[in-house]
């Protein structure tokens, strides 16, 4: 029961720490002036709206503060991954199966391997 546990605490913990990063960080940022709607679709230079959304061009000259080398290296990547997901067919669907399921699945499905294969060494050692 307890390794059980362990593994149900170890897949929720990134999600519960996601929402609550992402409450504390809307509590401190300033809203967005957006008549009325969610979100703005118009492009503003000193927030990102959805117009970044929409065009990841703009955002990164007018929001992206990194290293410029690094930006270089991350951006082909970038527009690989989102052109390999536009590939699909649905975009939308596509991103959260693979980006949202099957990635952190895959990753906490190893995770757990790790931990166990460790587990049986400290064991072994003994």
């Amino acid at each position: 029961m307890e390794k059980r546990l362990r593994n149900i605490l170890l897949f929720v913990f990134p999600f519960m720490l996601m929402v609550v990063v992402n409450h504390f960080i809307k509590l401190e940022s300033d809203p967005i002036p957006n008549d009325g709607k969610l979100n703005t679709t118009e492009p503003l230079p000193d927030k990102c709206s959805w117009a970044c959304h929409n065009n990841t061009i703009y955002c990164i000259e007018h929001h992206v503060k990194m290293n410029q080398l690094l930006l270089n290296l991350t951006i082909p990547f970038y527009f690989l991954e989102i052109a390999l997901l536009k590939v699909v067919g649905n975009y939308s669907v596509a991103n959260i199966l693979i980006l949202v399921t099957l990635i952190p699945i895959y990753i906490w499905y190893f995770l757990v391997r790790i931990i166990d294969t460790l587990q049986e060494l400290k064991k072994v050692k003994k």
